[in-house]
């Protein structure tokens, strides 16, 4: 089980490096990369597995409950908000492309991607004050 329970660890942390990466490779002209919505699904389900194992364990979550509930709110924040920069981004890819491959309209997802990011710092934040 301690395997299984690491793994997701892991997991956990690559979803979050993928969201921090994908935001700050697109700073300069945020929009929302696919990989940034496939890591809030990875960091919303292996949290939920995550404290799913602490209760199988019979570990005292009592006092992590109310933290827990914050973070997976913040995380389904951060995973609508991705989710729907990508809908944004698929429609003016398809909408506004030109001959080229560019794109027309610059950044219609850079609200979203700004919002997923800051709830997935936020839910960092809240893990760390937590614990």
């Amino acid at each position: 089980m301690e395997i299984v329970q690491n793994i997701l660890v892991i997991l956990h942390l690559i979803g979050m490096a993928m969201i921090v990466g994908g935001y700050l490779v697109t700073v300069k002209a945020p929009r929302v990369l696919p990989g940034m919505l496939h890591a809030a699904g990875l960091q919303v389900v292996t949290g939920v597995l995550l404290f799913g194992m602490l209760e199988m364990q019979g570990s005292p979550t009592m006092s992590l409950r109310a933290g827990a509930g914050i973070k997976i709110l913040l995380g389904l924040v951060a995973l609508i908000a991705f989710i729907i920069g990508n809908k944004r981004e698929k429609a003016a890819a398809s909408a506004g492309a030109v001959a080229d491959g560019t794109v027309k309209t610059a950044a219609p997802s850079a609200a979203m991607a700004h919002t997923g990011f800051i709830a997935a710092v936020l839910a960092v934040i809240v893990a760390v004050f937590t614990l």
